[in-house]
């Protein structure tokens, strides 16, 4: 892995020294389970090293009145099809991850034997279930769109440092002025695993992000652009895949050419590109943190001066109009021995204001 373009991760990423891309499939699927295997077989046929779906269960992880919750509850597959899906990405040889929202998400991909599992970026304040993935042992990658330096060190921190970190701008699409490549080679030029989830509709992000050493290089795959629903419309279709590929073979192959893919070169080139962005890692104009963000909620109720704990208290994102002006609970907060100062009703917020 990591001679060529098209690679595959035939080891645990933990001892690759190689990149991998991986089809981030998500919800283009739409749903349907036979789709979602075309999708499979279409990555591996593309030339993609990998390919993830996502393991949740709507209400688990959204409040009910989320502006997204009928369409997320529309494109979810069944843990079963998720565990068959896994078998035929592995036997095409292509390594398979999950993104997981919760234990059982957690505790399927253990099942499956996931080559990787990822936390996304809307959940890289998820302390409790960053820790538990660390803790599982299988290579975990942490997205890191819309947050902070600060939030990403403190997530990366309850894994040891041992997480992939991939650069991402929560935008669908995202401009390339929001990429931020620069992020990303600060993280590698640290000694971190690093690598770049791409949400534009450019391959140059791509091309570069490889040519200076990304780990993993992740992008939204589809059959058709023109496909209803998920990301279709700004996902990488085959022939896209195939382009992206011919193009670093191309330039790899460039004898003359050798001493412009030299990182040297290339951190004093690619600034001038409006994707190279600053070093300073933060949310990009359009990003909304606090809509992906998830948030304290009584999963029975809470009688005034009960204890909070993992037992009694679940995490959702939640409506623009539930966060408006609210300080609520969330789960990068220290959740030890706080008590409730006044009942707290299931499945509704938990205020700072009501807990001591």
């Amino acid at each position: 892995m990591g001679q060529k373009a098209r690679s595959h991760c035939s080891v645990s990423l933990w001892e690759s020294q190689g990149q991998l891309f991986v089809a981030e499939i998500g919800g283009n699927h739409g749903g349907q389970v036979t789709l979602a295997a075309e999708l499979v077989k279409a990555a591996s046929r593309a030339g993609f090293g990998a390919v993830k779906f996502q393991a949740y269960r709507t209400e688990r992880f959204l409040h009910q009145s989320s502006p997204y919750y009928d369409e997320l509850k529309s494109e979810e597959l069944a843990f079963e099809d998720l565990y068959n899906l896994g078998q035929l990405a592995q036997g095409l040889s292509l390594s398979f991850g999950l993104t997981v929202f919760d234990l059982d998400g957690l505790e399927l991909a253990q099942a499956i034997g996931c080559d990787f599992i990822k936390i996304s970026s809307g959940d890289l304040t998820y302390h409790p279930l960053i820790l538990a993935a660390a803790q599982s042992k299988i290579p975990l990658v942490l997205s890191t769109g819309a947050s902070n330096q600060d939030e990403v060190d403190q997530a990366l921190a309850l894994t040891k440092n041992q997480a992939y970190l991939l650069q991402c701008a929560s935008l669908y699409p995202a401009p390339e002025r929001a990429i931020n490549l620069a992020v990303m080679d600060r993280w590698l030029q640290n000694g971190l695993r690093a690598g770049l989830s791409d949400h534009s509709l450019a391959l140059e992000p791509m091309k570069w992000a490889y040519f200076l050493g990304a780990r993993i290089i992740e992008k939204h795959f589809t059959l058709d652009r023109g496909l209803p629903g998920g990301d279709n419309s700004m996902s990488l279709e085959p022939a896209g895949m195939a382009q992206l590929l011919a193009e670093i073979e191309a330039l790899k192959r460039d004898q003359k050419n050798l001493k412009n893919l030299d990182r040297a070169y290339l951190i004093k080139t690619l600034p001038e590109q409006a994707f190279w962005g600053q070093e300073l890692k933060r949310p990009q104009l359009g990003e909304k943190p606090s809509l992906i963000r998830r948030y304290a909620l009584a999963s029975r109720e809470i009688k005034k001066g009960e204890k909070l704990s993992l037992e009694n208290i679940v995490f959702k994102r939640l409506s623009p109009q539930m966060i408006k002006n609210k300080e609520i609970l969330t789960p990068d907060q220290d959740l030890s021995n706080l008590i409730a100062n006044s009942n707290l009703p299931f499945n509704e917020p938990i205020f700072l204001s009501a807990i001591i």
